[in-house]
């Protein structure tokens, strides 16, 4: 479970990529972002993952992944990472989602405190 505290961690960085798989690519690319899962998970700065199934909504994607970092540095650290460790195990990203069918959108993402309700607001909410 991911406790995003922006208050007392103003400086949190958000990698949010969304995805439209084909059903019958499902299973291949699930398995694929697993073991991304567990490269990405032991790098300095990872505090978690959330995986999105689309329920309804117009929308192109139909999965959506959050990770959640703690810095801006440790999340450009884990990208090169990542690619190093791609290149090391022969994975293509580009090649794999066009076989698959898979499109994708990856963009990194801040929380700025000017654009979050209140801490009092949310907590009359509820």
């Amino acid at each position: 479970m991911i406790t995003i505290d922006l208050e007392n961690n103003p400086r949190l960085q958000f990698r949010l990529d969304s995805f439209n798989v084909p059903p019958e690519s499902r299973d291949e690319f699930v398995r694929a972002m697993q073991r991304n899962l567990s490269f990405i998970e032991k790098l300095p700065g990872f505090l978690g993952h959330v995986v999105f199934e689309k329920t309804g909504g117009p929308t192109n994607f139909n999965l959506a992944t959050i990770a959640v970092w703690e810095s801006a540095d440790a999340i450009e650290a884990a990208g090169a990472k990542v690619r190093e460790h791609y290149q090391n195990i022969g994975f293509d990203v580009q090649k794999t989602l066009a076989r698959l069918g898979v499109k994708a959108e990856a963009r990194n993402y801040d929380a700025p405190a000017g654009l979050q309700a209140p801490a009092n607001a949310a907590r009359n909410r509820s």
